[in-house]
């Protein structure tokens, strides 16, 4: 049985996790929300969102060795080389891995019959403009290396020749597999130095994937981000699964904040929110 999977590791996110697991019930999901858990999640927590019907696992923390000095985008970052864990799940044949910080719009139970060769993931492009000039993403993130811009609804115009594909990982399907997982394992416990892996378990991802990634569209995964920066491409009636990157609707001011450019997004999930008892 396939089953939806994310990963629960900073208290602060439960939030998050019980309107996830909220939305794929409003979109009538045939099949559960696993929780990877980590020890500092309290049985409080853990009983709340097992009373709600999600599958909690406790998992081992994944990271590098200690001592390797961090080069994150976000601090927050630290731990979500956790995620590598789901590859550890083998009670179920495929898995579709969720960020916390998404919200089911519409009901995506055929990801899981989409075909997936053995080895391969299925994940949608990154948007690589960094709109807000986030000063500690990389150099290159730059519109000119985003997929996005050479959407025909964008301007149609031609890929580089050396333009690099690469993929979010905050939505991907996949197929667990003990070897995977340990080859994971032993690759970021191979890891020297952390320049290279400012989006940690995404950049390793995108390594380890690399020619074995299928494409997605946007509507899969759609980013707030996309909303403004690629408007032509934006429509939020065909997308399906959005995500909520950067500054998140639980932290702001009940979804009110009406100097946030994406206000009426972030509404979207507070009123789903509103209807966990």
């Amino acid at each position: 049985m396939p089953a939806w999977i994310t990963l629960f590791t900073q208290p602060s996110y439960l939030p998050g996790v019980r309107t996830l697991r909220k939305s794929l019930e409003n979109t009538r999901t045939r099949y559960p929300l696993v929780v990877m858990v980590t020890e500092n999640i309290d049985e409080h927590s853990r009983r709340l969102l097992t009373d709600e019907g999600c599958l909690v696992r406790q998992v081992k923390p994944v990271a590098p060795r200690s001592g390797v000095p961090g080069n994150y985008a976000n601090a927050r970052f630290s731990e979500v080389w956790t995620k590598l864990a789901a590859w550890r799940i083998t009670e179920f044949g495929r898995l579709a891995f969720v960020d916390a910080d998404m919200l089911a719009m519409k009901n995506i139970d055929e990801v899981f019959d989409f075909p997936l060769p053995d080895g391969h993931i299925a994940a949608c492009h990154a948007c690589r403009c960094n709109p807000h000039r986030i000063a500690t993403y990389p150099r290159d993130w730059v519109p000119a290396n985003c997929y996005y811009s050479y959407l025909p609804e964008h301007n149609g115009a031609p890929l580089p020749r050396q333009f690099s594909p690469y993929f979010n990982s905050g939505f991907m399907l996949l197929a667990p597999n003990d070897s995977t997982a340990t080859e994971l394992e032993n690759k970021v416990a191979a890891i020297r130095d952390l320049a290279a892996y400012q989006f940690p378990e995404q950049d390793l991802l995108n390594e380890y994937f690399t020619g074995r990634w299928l494409p997605l569209p946007y509507i899969y995964n759609a980013l707030k981000t996309l909303s403004i920066q690629h408007a032509s491409l934006w429509n939020i009636f065909e997308v399906k699964n959005l995500h909520y990157i950067l500054s998140k609707p639980w932290q702001d001011n009940n979804g009110k904040d009406d100097n946030n450019p994406y206000n009426e997004l972030h509404q979207l999930w507070w009123k789903t929110y509103r209807q966990i008892g």
